[in-house]
């Protein structure tokens, strides 16, 4: 990907290829993409000087006669971990086998930067791509469900409550997390205790410290016992803009939570509220998508999460060259 000349080009191709699908930070994305595009040679010069720059913009373009008609774009994560994103063909060059010569190329690519992992995340609903990358050799390691409530929650049956999150116990809810996420989305990103750890142990100031961030926050707990099995957190925006949610369920109280928890954490959402609520959550939290959907939450989309071991991997997919009659240009 060439800065000075791609980028206005690859803001056309995203755009035509992810279209109303596009997230706000994808939509971002893209407007940086287009006033970067516009400075011509001068952007060039930005992505010389500034390595974080070049970091993120970094991968391959399929030129047709001058056209950006395809890209991927790769992210190092880790030491020996990168990440695959944003792979798009324009719809006039589909079906030629030029997302499998892009995959290719940033594969060799992230392999002799001495890469070992590669992960991405696919749409469920999007057979072709998942069938792709399952032939390079990607396995599942789980799916995350995107929900979005547009309108104020409907009312839940009553019922249990959640009771409010005690502060002192925030490593026990580190625990909760690393116990209650999936084994192949816990490869992906494992907790970090500091995650947890409130910005103040007295609930007054520590909700004053994330007003001040622009959110109101709201964090509830389920006991049995002494056990914390669930938490929910919500972090609704003063703005009135994106409001979060997060769940932690323990597998084993999965089924018997559910309705308590979102009972409780959602009672902020039931007044008339502007923008949109959403949250990410584990595929076998099958009930509290349940209900979650009960309350007039919709599933906005289902990401599969992919993995590749490239030390692995069939050495047929590193062996893609990168020479001059090729049709794509690294950055």
């Amino acid at each position: 990907m060439n800065p000075g000349r791609d980028l206005e080009g690859l803001a056309n191709l995203l755009e035509e290829a992810f279209g109303s699908d596009l997230s706000q930070e994808g939509r971002e994305l893209i407007r940086d993409l287009r006033v970067l595009g516009k400075m011509g040679p001068l952007s060039g010069l930005l992505f010389a000087l500034d390595s974080a720059l070049r970091g993120e913009f970094k991968g391959f373009v399929w030129d047709e006669g001058g056209k950006v008609a395809g890209n991927v774009s790769v992210s190092q994560t880790g030491w020996d971990r990168w990440h695959i994103s944003n792979v798009a063909v324009a719809s006039a060059y589909r079906s030629r086998g030029i997302a499998r010569r892009l995959m290719q190329a940033a594969l060799t690519y992230i392999w002799e930067q001495g890469g070992r992992w590669v992960t991405l995340q696919v749409r469920e609903d999007n057979p072709v791509a998942v069938s792709l990358y399952k032939s390079l050799g990607f396995e599942e390691l789980g799916k995350i469900v995107e929900m979005e409530l547009e309108a104020p929650a409907k009312p839940l049956p009553p019922g249990n409550q959640a009771v409010d999150f005690d502060l002192s116990r925030w490593m026990d809810e580190y625990e909760l997390a690393t116990e209650s996420i999936p084994s192949g989305l816990l490869w992906l990103e494992k907790p970090r205790p500091e995650g947890f750890r409130p910005l103040s142990f007295n609930p007054f100031l520590n909700r004053l410290a994330y007003l001040a961030q622009g959110y109101d926050l709201h964090h509830v707990m389920v006991l049995k016992g002494e056990e914390m099995v669930a938490t929910a957190a919500l972090w609704k925006s003063l703005w009135g803009k994106r409001h979060k949610l997060q769940f932690l369920i323990h597998p084993k109280f999965r089924g018997e939570v559910e309705e308590a928890l979102a009972r409780s954490i959602l009672k902020p959402l039931a007044k008339p509220f502007r923008g949109v609520a959403y949250t990410k959550i584990p595929a076998e939290y099958e009930e509290l998508i349940k209900v979650l959907e009960k309350a007039g939450f919709k599933t906005a989309r289902v990401l599969i999460q992919m993995r590749l071991d490239l030390e692995n991997a069939n050495k047929e997919v590193l062996s893609y060259g990168r020479g001059k009659d090729e049709n794509f240009e690294d950055a």
